[in-house]
Parts: C-alpha cells; sequence; structure tokens
C-alpha cells in the first residue's frame, strides 16, 4: 500500500519533511530556552535590585578579582568620584528611549575605595541623549573638547547600577580594534579602556542619580557651537535650536521585566511541527489510497 514511498522522488520528500520538522522542533526548544533565561533574568534583577547597596570596598575588591563581576550585574552602588574625565567621554551611538532617536554617554571616571583611599578607573554611563543633542556632542573631530559642553554635577558620589561589559553578538556593527573613537557601537568597557589614560574596572556603571548641572552647563559654554551630520549649525546660547534639555542626559530606566514574545514564539514553532507530522502523514495517506484505488480500478 505505501510502497510508492520507497519511491526516489518520496525519498527526498521524506528527508525535506523531516528536515523542516527538526529545524521546526529546534526553534521551539531555542525559544523556550530564551524565555527561561529572561525569567531567570528578571528574577535576578527584582532580587538585585532589592538588595542592600554594594559595599564600596566589596565591590572593588570584585571587580579586581574578576571571578564575582555576574553575580554584581544589577546591584547598586555608590563610589566616591575624584574626578570625571570628561576630555575622554564618549557616545553610544543608535540608542533610543521611549520611540525617540539618540545616545548614550559614557565618561571614564576615577573612584576611590574607602578603606584605603586607592583610587581606580570606572567607566561612568551617564544617560541618553536625544539625536540633536548627539550630534552636538559629536561635533567636530579637530576640535573635540569645544564640542563637549555636557557637565555632569560636582564629581560626588555616584550611585547607579552594575552592569556588564556589552560584547557584540552573531550580528551588529564592529568597532574598529585600533585608534581612537568618538562613538562606539556597544559599551564595551575592555575596548574604551584601550584610549583612556585610566584603568577601568572591567564593568560600567550606569548612573541613576542626578545627571547634570544644567545652568552651569549653559553659563560656561553658551558660545559654543557644533554641526549636525546634514551640515546644520545648532549654537548654544541665546537665540539657540539647542537647549539645556537636549544637552542634559537623561537617566536610564530600570530594565523592562515584561517576558518578551518568547513563549508565543514556542508555541508557533511547535504548531508549525505539529502541523507538519500531521499534514505530511495525511499526504502520504492520501496518496496510498490514490494508489489503492487505482490499482483496484485496473483489476
Amino acid at each position: 500500500m505505501y510502497s510508492f514511498a520507497r519511491k526516489p522522488i518520496w525519498l527526498a520528500g521524506h528527508a525535506l519533511a523531516g528536515g523542516l520538522l527538526v529545524i521546526f522542533v529546534i526553534a521551539g526548544f531555542w525559544q523556550l530556552s530564551r524565555h527561561n533565561e529572561v525569567r531567570d533574568r528578571n528574577g535576578a534583577i527584582v532580587e538585585r535590585t532589592e538588595m542592600r547597596p554594594l559595599d564600596t570596598d566589596r565591590f572593588f575588591e570584585a571587580v579586581s578579582d574578576g571571578g564575582l563581576t555576574d553575580e554584581l550585574e544589577y546591584r547598586m552602588v555608590s563610589l566616591p568620584m575624584v574626578s570625571l574625565h570628561y576630555d575622554e567621554m564618549v557616545v553610544i551611538r543608535n540608542r533610543s528611549l521611549g520611540g525617540r532617536a539618540g545616545c548614550h554617554l559614557a565618561v571614564p571616571a576615577e573612584a576611590t575605595s574607602v578603606s584605603d583611599e586607592a583610587s581606580h578607573g570606572v567607566l561612568v554611563l551617564a544617560g541618553w541623549l536625544p539625536e540633536v543633542g548627539c550630534a552636538a556632542m559629536r561635533g567636530d573631530e579637530s576640535d573635540s573638547t569645544d564640542a563637549v559642553f555636557l557637565r555632569l554635577a560636582t564629581p560626588t558620589p555616584i550611585t547607579g547600577r552594575v552592569r556588564l561589559s556589552q560584547e557584540r553578538g552573531l550580528l551588529g556593527p564592529t568597532d574598529p580594534a585600533e585608534g581612537r573613537l568618538s562613538t562606539f557601537a556597544r559599551v564595551d568597557v575592555e575596548r574604551i579602556n584601550r584610549q583612556t589614560t585610566l584603568d577601568l574596572v572591567p564593568v560600567y556603571i550606569e548612573r541613576t542619580d542626578q545627571q547634570i548641572a544644567a545652568d552651569d552647563a549653559a553659563e560656561r559654554f553658551e558660545d559654543v557651537t557644533a554641526k549636525t551630520p546634514t551640515g546644520e549649525t545648532l549654537t548654544w546660547g541665546e537665540n539657540t535650536a539647542v537647549d539645556a534639555t537636549m544637552l542634559s542626559p537623561v537617566p536610564l530606566p530600570p530594565p523592562a521585566l515584561d517576558l518578551g514574545p518568547h513563549l508565543g514564539y514556542t508555541f508557533q514553532w511547535f504548531s508549525f511541527a505539529a502541523v507538519a507530522i500531521v499534514g505530511y502523514t495525511l499526504v502520504l495517506r492520501h496518496q496510498a489510497r490514490k494508489g489503492e484505488s487505482e490499482q483496484i480500478a485496473d483489476d
């Protein structure tokens, strides 16, 4: 009855259907694993956010050792600051907030331990800027120091979330390995560390406290100009298209705790697998009955 299924064309069909079935099942389990990863991540964020802020000495001891950095992510910490190296500040491009295009600002800073007052380099993510502010921050490469009219508040203890250095995944833009860069595709602490005068710890701090003294910035840099990528001149000062709010970094919100679409995709891929099994079985059964009918007619 099913002797037709051993013909070469049907064997090829079996292989194709089996291959698709394997792909559907693998994709379903992969989406399920992603769902579980997001669920575990959300649980870790909630748990670590509610913990007591890290002791400064404990933080530097852990990140210097390098063995506990994963366990520190999303913990809160308050670090006494010595100085913020504005001249080494970089832009993390293509970052949106609330549906608006913009960038993140990362500033190398010098912090101290409480017990021995030793200095440590720490990368501080100051916050988000809208695109017009990012263009002004990038400025002209030959006059980059004059284009930096953002200033954070006076170096006092900076409070924020501990975050791990970002790495390029399977896809995504790549930053040049050499040279001094003013913009980066991601917060790659190791790469940024190559162009700073500080020895940065391998994690960065996503700042959550007060971001900027906007009035002070406006007063000190009212005559600074910068150019957007389209060549439009932006003047900092009276009758300007760029005001203090556009150049004041917005603190990043806490990480989103939604589970995302992975569970829905899991059901989708497993549904495809079920449809493939049932559908191909029905095709074989239909072909077998068709062949049996033709054989009876010939008899």
